[in-house]
């Protein structure tokens, strides 16, 4: 089991913060916990190969918060994995992110989600 957290500036392990997403890689499941926006992306994404290596579903359910850049991740990644003949699902997708899905009409894309919240 994996834990990390990244705040834009600040990059070190275990470090609570409002504007920082963190992580915990169980199997090929990983945990999202805190805030995934603009301001929290750049450093998961600079480190995206060694935090996704061997991930097939990302729990989403402690995400506090998404906007329209951490969704943006989601398509990316999930297209990624298209590519690479595999499949990256989302499972435990909150209102909010379901509702930002719909806003986007990005519901065909993420069709192959587990349950909601």
């Amino acid at each position: 089991m994996e834990k990390d957290t990244l705040d834009s500036s600040l990059a070190s392990k275990n470090v609570a913060s409002k504007k920082a997403v963190s992580w915990e890689k169980v199997g090929n499941t990983l945990f999202l916990h805190g805030t995934l926006d603009r301001d929290s992306l750049l450093p998961l994404w600079q480190q995206k190969a060694s935090v996704l290596e061997g991930i097939e579903n990302i729990d989403v359910a402690q995400l506090s918060h998404v906007d329209s850049t951490g969704l943006a991740l989601f398509v990316r990644l999930k297209e990624e994995w298209q590519q690479n003949g595999r499949t990256l699902t989302l499972s435990r997708v909150g209102e909010r992110l379901k509702t930002l899905v719909e806003l986007y009409g990005l519901q065909s894309l993420f069709d192959d989600n587990q349950s909601t919240t």
